[in-house]
């Protein structure tokens, strides 16, 4: 009786935990608008009620959840207390983020929520036509949530690390969607620090040398947010196709990877560690594979007599980067590029990025196990007495995180049939339902072959935008925290954690 007491105690104040953890989260929304209200408040008096109240909003719940929940300061979350926050949290900022488009007055409520988790996500896609009326003040909205959102796990453990103490391991896992051989455990709070200072640095360096390469400085800080967030989200989709600046590309390609690399790398350089970068095995595989990729759609370019073969590799390597880091940015309009040069992007896409980064996708680290797994059992076929280890950067792959890969790819196909089947019900084909939900999926945003990087999603059906909605959310959070919800244990008062 004593126990099942002290465990129904311990979920109640787990719940609190969570709660005032994510009126932090609240707050530090509110103190996102408050920009688009004073760019309101100059030129905008329809949005300043819009805006005025969504702060309103954030700060009442914000201070209501930090006074409703001051004696729970010292609990420890659980694996599940850190799953339920994941979730809560990227719900709750997606929800909040979406009511000044609908007090706007020109979206209604799904188109709300699917632009407020395409920013949020740094999914980088509008359901806005370009060029079409776009009040200054949501635009600006538009460019600082995903600019937030790019720091993604890096914002929510500057607020919650401090919280946790050694099951914070378990909540890191869960958000950094990888199996790194480097942990920053268990200089959890510096790593933090720096690597918001970092983010900052790389974001503030990149708008000075956009203004050295003349960009107007609202187009300069506006590609600055979008290449290291990659969510690759600008208004005028086509306004580097008109630029046609070699130099331009080659800094957000610089940019762009740095965005999609893993931060905790950054932080080892910090520490002076460059031996752990240089050895990193999927920094090495990322860089590796965007060189193959790059190589094979540029000279398939060049062969299907596109482009010469300087233009070749230029968009192929501008392109590449992008798609695998899921800015989603274009030079060109891939969407005319021939059959074989597309799947490799959509290839790209599937894979993203490296683990404990801004982008999206099944994340690299993943894809070199899974492979290495491969590998090694066919040697064993040959050698049955042949005794090996996976290996990454150096480290033997603990069996737990070999079978967690494989869990992870197979609910990753179950999800991604499930999503496309239930988006082919709008009546979308078969292939253009399974691009669109791989590349929302990944947080990509553009769907190869039926959209391309010019197009929007203007003309959805409220059902279309929530299962968009849904499954950037779902690409975001990482599969195994959201299936999770679904599970009857996991609301259980009587569980082990």
């Amino acid at each position: 009786m004593v126990r099942c007491v002290n465990s129904e105690r311990s979920v109640v104040m787990e719940q609190m935990l969570v709660l005032r953890m994510t009126g932090i989260v609240s707050l530090t929304m509110a103190a996102a608008l408050l920009p688009s209200l004073v760019y309101a408040l100059a030129g905008e008096p329809e949005m300043i009620l819009p805006f005025l109240g969504t702060i309103a909003v954030g700060l009442a719940f914000g201070f209501y959840a930090l006074r409703r929940t001051i004696s729970q300061r010292k609990i420890r979350l659980s694996i599940r207390g850190g799953a339920l926050f994941l979730g809560v949290s990227w719900l709750y900022t997606s929800l909040l983020g979406a009511v000044p488009y609908v007090a706007s007055g020109d979206f209604t409520v799904p188109k709300a929520l699917f632009e407020s988790a395409s920013a949020l996500t740094t999914t980088g896609v509008s359901s806005v036509l370009e060029g079409a009326p776009y009040p200054g003040s949501l635009l600006l909205w538009h460019d600082i949530s995903q600019w937030l959102g790019g720091m993604g796990a890096i914002i929510i453990f500057a607020v919650i690390m401090p919280q946790l103490g050694s099951s914070a391991a378990n909540l890191f896992s869960a958000e950094v969607q990888g199996n790194s051989a480097e942990r920053t455990m268990p200089h959890i709070r510096a790593a933090v620090r720096v690597l918001i200072f970092l983010y900052l640095g790389m974001t503030a360096l990149m708008i000075l040398i956009l203004l050295v390469l003349k960009q107007p400085a609202g187009m300069a800080v506006r590609l600055a947010a979008t290449s290291i967030s990659t969510s690759g989200y600008l208004h005028y989709r086509t306004y580097l196709m008109e630029c046609n600046d070699p130099m331009l590309e080659f800094f957000l390609i610089l940019f762009m990877i740095a965005g999609s690399c893993n931060f905790i790398l950054y932080y080892r350089i910090f520490q002076k560690r460059l031996d752990v970068f240089w050895r990193d095995t999927e920094r090495r595989w990322y860089f590796g594979l965007i060189t193959g990729i790059s190589f094979l759609i540029a000279y398939n370019l060049w062969r299907s007599h596109y482009y010469d073969i300087l233009h070749s590799f230029r968009y192929a390597i501008f392109q590449v980067v992008s798609i695998m880091s899921t800015a989603g940015l274009a030079t060109q309009d891939f969407s005319n590029w021939p059959a074989f040069s597309r799947l490799l992007l959509f290839y790209a896409a599937i894979i993203g990025g490296c683990s404990a980064s801004t982008s999206g996708g099944v994340k690299v680290s993943r894809v070199v196990v899974l492979l290495k797994v491969c590998w090694q059992e066919i040697k064993r076929t040959l050698h049955p007495r042949m005794v090996s280890v996976i290996t990454m950067s150096g480290k033997p792959v603990p069996s737990q995180a070999i079978v967690g890969v494989g869990r992870y790819f197979f609910l990753y196909f179950i999800v991604f049939l499930s999503l496309s089947m239930l988006y082919s019900l709008t009546g979308s084909d078969m292939l253009e339902s399974m691009a669109t939900i791989v590349v929302f999926l990944s947080n990509v945003g553009s769907a190869f072959g039926i959209m391309g990087e010019g197009t929007t999603f203007e003309s959805l059906s409220g059902f279309e935008y929530l299962i968009l909605y849904i499954t950037m959310i779902m690409g975001r959070i990482e599969l195994f925290a959201f299936v999770m919800f679904l599970h009857p244990d996991f609301w259980a008062k009587k569980r082990g954690w």
